[in-house]
């Protein structure tokens, strides 16, 4: 049995060895103001693991609650690293790829047993979704960390202008992650003329 195992081992593709460390649920608000898009409000729900272990790597006087300073120390030590890398929000404007300019408006927050990031990417310009093709795809290019939206729902469209747009949420094929072994999802949003 043992041979057979290791003989499986060296058979299966070694994408089928990867697994997500870090399992992240996305939130998008896309914000709109006089009809153009101007920039998203992202959340980020930690699963539990990994929300326990930043806590307690970040809690430094052990009270079991993170003080502004603590919050402070996890924005730049923990968060904004993920600028190198579009903060595994990956938008393109007709095809075009956004270059976020820094994340503002950091917040965290602890519910239970989970940690929650929100922050704003804002467009470098604003766009017009009934003349240009605006695409937002979140994750992680090696899968250490899964970045899902969850569904539908995770998605809003808010602010002057915004009616009449909508966001739909598929699997996004064009950016397979492990050699095709897993994709992410892409949002898209389109509005009537």
């Amino acid at each position: 049995m043992r041979r057979l195992a290791l003989l499986l081992a060296f058979l299966l593709p070694w994408p089928a060895w990867a697994h997500p460390h870090v399992l992240i649920d996305a939130h998008i608000i896309v914000l709109f103001d006089k009809g153009l898009i101007t920039a998203l409000q992202i959340g980020w729900k930690f699963d539990p693991v990994y929300s326990g272990s930043l806590v307690a790597d970040f809690d430094k006087d052990k009270n079991a609650t993170l003080s502004a300073k603590e919050i402070a120390d996890i924005e730049r030590d923990a968060f904004q690293d993920t600028a190198q890398h579009q903060y595994f929000t990956h938008a393109s404007i007709d095809g075009q790829p956004v270059q976020w300019t820094r994340a503002s408006n950091f917040t965290l927050l602890v519910q239970k047993d989970t940690l929650i990031y929100g922050f704003k990417l804002a467009l470098p310009q604003p766009i017009d979704p009934r003349s240009h093709a605006f695409k937002v795809s979140t994750y992680e290019e090696s899968f250490y960390i899964d970045i899902d939206i969850p569904n539908d729902a995770a998605i809003r469209l808010v602010g002057d202008g915004s009616a009449g747009c909508r966001a739909t949420l598929s699997e996004d094929r064009a950016t397979p992650l492990l050699g095709g072994a897993a994709y992410p999802k892409k949002m898209v949003v389109t509005c009537e003329p």
